[in-house]
């Protein structure tokens, strides 16, 4: 009972840390200030493997010029390639187009907003297809990448090594944990705070405001201030150590056989004292 107990309290501390960090230190990109569905897949489109600042520019310009499916299924192809091509994997450009062709076709001009039917849209994997659910039909579904993974992975010490968008109990886990009616808050908030706080190789725990509810920045903290325990303890043990050797005049054979120290001037510190 004290078990579930801390979990459920865990749950709600993770919430509230999220949704009031997003709600104060959001990122701001066009994408997001827009519920339709269909530019927010050309934006999907243009993120997959790409930092968002540089999609910026591409996004405006072709929302402005193609403005709907029936647009973008009639576009010049090689144009398109040109817009892609700062970004690179121009191969974005066709699918784009083949995606326009099939919902004009299939859909009725009309972004589905069914899961099963978004994944089945040329270059949709599972996250692009849960983020046009959420951020478009504002669907109680989990964003699920490798950064918001990352996060999730961390705070509840989960160890998986499969790619983090097709990690079917991350996926299930973070599910439970959406905040009703929240989901979209919570979901870009995890997504933020990983690229803000929480990088694969050097995180910022200590600032993080989820430290407080994550297995890992606690272990990471904690054993930080261990280290810096250390130093200073070092750092008084050689003051200690030239004291003797200035004042006391004591010779270097003599600290060797009275505090055991094995190198005189590569230990920080004594290993044992005997006076």
């Amino acid at each position: 009972m004290k078990s579930q107990a801390n979990n459920v309290e865990k749950v709600k501390g993770l919430q509230s840390a999220v949704l009031k960090w997003f709600a104060d230190h959001s990122r701001d990109f066009p994408w997001r200030n827009t519920s339709n569905a269909f530019f927010i897949l050309i934006a999907e489109a243009l993120l997959r493997q790409t930092q968002a600042d540089r999609v910026m520019e591409p996004y405006l310009t072709l929302v402005s010029k193609f403005p709907d499916p029936q647009s973008m299924a009639q576009a010049n192809v090689l144009q398109l390639r040109e817009w892609f091509q700062p970004l690179g994997l121009v191969k974005r450009a066709d699918r784009l187009i083949e995606t326009s062709k099939i919902l004009v076709r299939d859909f009725a001009g009309r972004v589905p907003d069914g899961l099963e039917q978004l994944k089945e849209l040329p270059g949709l994997g599972e996250y692009s297809a849960r983020a046009v659910l959420c951020l478009a039909y504002n669907i109680q579904v989990p964003m699920i990448d490798e950064g918001s993974g990352r996060v999730m992975r961390r705070v509840l010490n989960l160890h998986s090594k499969r790619p983090a968008y097709s990690d079917s109990k991350l996926i299930a886990t973070t599910e439970k944990m959406l905040p009703k009616g929240f989901a979209r808050s919570f979901n870009l908030g995890l997504i933020d705070i990983a690229a803000v706080y929480c990088q694969s190789k050097k995180p910022e725990c200590s600032p993080c405001p989820l430290l407080y509810v994550c297995s890992y920045g606690q272990q990471v903290v904690k054993v930080s201030h261990h280290s810096r325990r250390e130093v200073n303890h070092g750092n008084v043990s050689i003051a200690l150590l030239h004291f003797c050797l200035k004042v006391i005049n004591l010779p270097l054979d003599g600290l060797q056989k009275r505090w055991g120290l094995s190198r005189v001037g590569r230990v920080p510190y004594p290993t044992r004292l005997s006076w």
